[in-house]
């Protein structure tokens, strides 16, 4: 798919957004209201499985200053009485294994979908990164009903083999149905998917200088590599569907700004989501 630059994408995105709303603005709620961290549980209650897609504006490659369209997946599992709490759309899919509406521990997990020698003239002769699949698991704490604070630590198995996490926190101002959220994001990872990315080995630097890119030998750590902000914009339609808007923007920092791959330090992700929610019943579990 051709390059596209972060503001172009943009008002395509409202343009979607604005056609997805009218169709749906006049359906019916799927479930009742619950405050936005949760309420007070039944004893037993049903349970809501949240599936969707979305389109992501993602730069062509970590570093890149050109842009591409990536599809995302939406999926996860709820109890009723949780419906209605916040979900970021730019949440990795998840499954709460304990939840006290305010408190929540459980499975995550994503996929890294690698990186292209094509991708950029500044990555020829380094070969291709593959696809990873990350498994790890989240923790959500509300210390207010309109403060998130969430954490994920995910291993990847794949491209690279190694372990990545990210920290964020949401401020969360509802009204009606819709909801807007703002908030930081904090990203690292080890020196596996580091040097997956940012770093150049021996063997690659002598391809890439036979090639006609000349690069150095460049090793990069663990740690924190990129820090950020998100805001967003959720609509509930009613009847189950969801629509959401996102932007990111992220800076790269300590070994990955410096690896001699990265064009642009300044990344910017956005996308556009729709997701659907239904009821599968009682527990089996």
């Amino acid at each position: 798919m051709a390059a596209l630059r972060p503001f172009s994408f943009m008002i395509l995105l409202a343009a979607g957004f604005a056609l997805t709303t009218a169709p749906l603005a006049n359906a019916a709620d799927v479930a009742p209201t619950a405050s936005t961290s949760g309420s007070v549980k039944p004893a037993t209650e049903d349970w809501y499985v949240t599936i969707g897609a979305s389109g992501i504006l993602v730069p062509q490659y970590p570093g890149g200053d050109t842009y591409r369209v990536r599809p995302g997946v939406i999926f996860s599992l709820s109890k009723a009485s949780d419906l209605n709490s916040f979900h970021s759309v730019d949440d990795n899919p998840s499954v709460a294994l304990f939840d006290t509406g305010t408190f929540r521990i459980g499975a995550a997990g994503r996929i890294d979908w690698g990186r292209d020698e094509d991708d950029a003239d500044r990555l020829t002769g380094l070969g291709n990164v593959d696809p990873s699949l990350e498994v790890g698991g989240f923790t959500e704490w509300y210390p207010v009903t309109w403060l998130r604070l969430r954490g994920e630590l995910r291993y990847g198995f794949g491209g690279y083999e190694g372990w990545v996490g990210d920290l964020g926190a949401d401020v969360i101002v509802p009204y009606q149905t819709w909801h807007f959220a703002i908030g930081p994001r904090l990203a690292f990872a080890s020196s596996a998917y580091q040097q997956a990315y940012f770093g150049v080995t021996p063997f690659q630097a002598l391809s890439a200088n036979f090639l006609g890119n000349p690069l150095p030998v460049y090793e990069a750590s663990s740690g924190l590599y990129s820090w950020g902000i998100t805001a967003q914009l959720t609509k509930e339609f009613g009847r189950g569907f969801t629509g959401g808007l996102f932007g990111t923007y992220g800076r790269l920092v300590g070994d990955a700004a410096d690896s001699p791959l990265v064009e642009n330090a300044n990344q910017f992700t956005a996308g556009i989501s729709l997701s659907y929610t239904f009821n599968v019943g009682k527990s089996w579990w």
